[in-house]
């Protein structure tokens, strides 16, 4: 029988997540940006700064972003340094669309490749990246062991991987805020400025059943990451892992 994984708070068959995954993503693909603004209060562009700046990013760095979905992180990345290669990959074509739109309308045009695939089973070319990325999208994929193995698979020796991703608070108080936050204000918001309550209600409850900080570095030893190391944002609501390989 096919292995079950969490799709919110319920439970599918791994065969059946990405389906279901594309299809939260497909419905909300003409106001993901808007509501990434509305649920963040705009701190996402802080934390995407952050995120930046942790990368450490080169003019000559051959840049895999996973989970690309608007292109938000390969837009920042070109504005800051033009030079670089980059790849985008999304499961998703709308959203691959919308990022490859977003990026001409910016002048990006040179240097840039697009895949539409999963993590999982993307068909990436070894030794290949110096850095990949992944904002906000490594709790939706099906096979994370899988998908990490994958991504090591295609880094240069010395490259590196950046995940953020959001992080249920330690401290009662804060998570209390938060979990009420996510569970009932996130689709109410995702019903008023995009008609479509149950895709946020997803979203959210993929937070609450995604791994602790501690999980998610284990993964990244066990995958083969060395001097992996992660930094919780103001809040505690925001992790960024990075690990390299050797």
């Amino acid at each position: 029988m096919s292995e079950k994984v969490n799709f919110g708070s319920t439970k599918v068959l791994k065969t059946k997540k990405i389906k279901l995954v594309s299809d939260i993503f497909s419905s909300v693909s003409n106001k993901y940006d808007l509501m990434n603004d509305a649920m963040s209060l705009g701190l996402h562009r802080l934390w995407k700064e952050r995120m930046y700046d942790i990368s450490k990013l080169k003019n000559t760095d051959n840049v895999l972003d996973l989970a690309t979905g608007t292109g938000d992180i390969a837009l920042k990345y070109l504005s800051k340094k033009a030079s670089i290669n980059i790849t985008c990959l999304d499961e998703n074509q709308e959203m691959l669309d919308i990022c490859k739109n977003r990026l001409i309308d910016n002048g990006f045009v040179k240097n840039i490749t697009f895949i539409k695939s999963p993590a999982e089973t993307a068909k990436l070319i070894k030794n290949n990246y110096s850095l990949a990325t992944v904002a906000f999208g490594f709790r939706n994929f099906t096979d994370h062991s899988k998908a990490l193995k994958n991504i090591y698979d295609s880094i240069l020796p010395g490259g590196r991987l950046i995940i953020m991703e959001f992080t249920t608070p330690k401290n009662l108080l804060i998570k209390n805020i938060f979990e009420k936050y996510t569970h009932f204000m996130i689709p109410r918001m995702g019903k008023i400025l995009a008609d479509d309550y149950d895709s946020y209600r997803y979203l959210a409850e993929s937070i609450a059943t995604y791994y602790s900080p501690e999980e998610v570095t284990e993964m990244f030893s066990e995958t083969g990451f060395i001097n992996t190391r992660y930094e919780t944002l103001v809040g505690n609501m925001v992790t960024i892992h990075i690990g390299f390989k050797c």
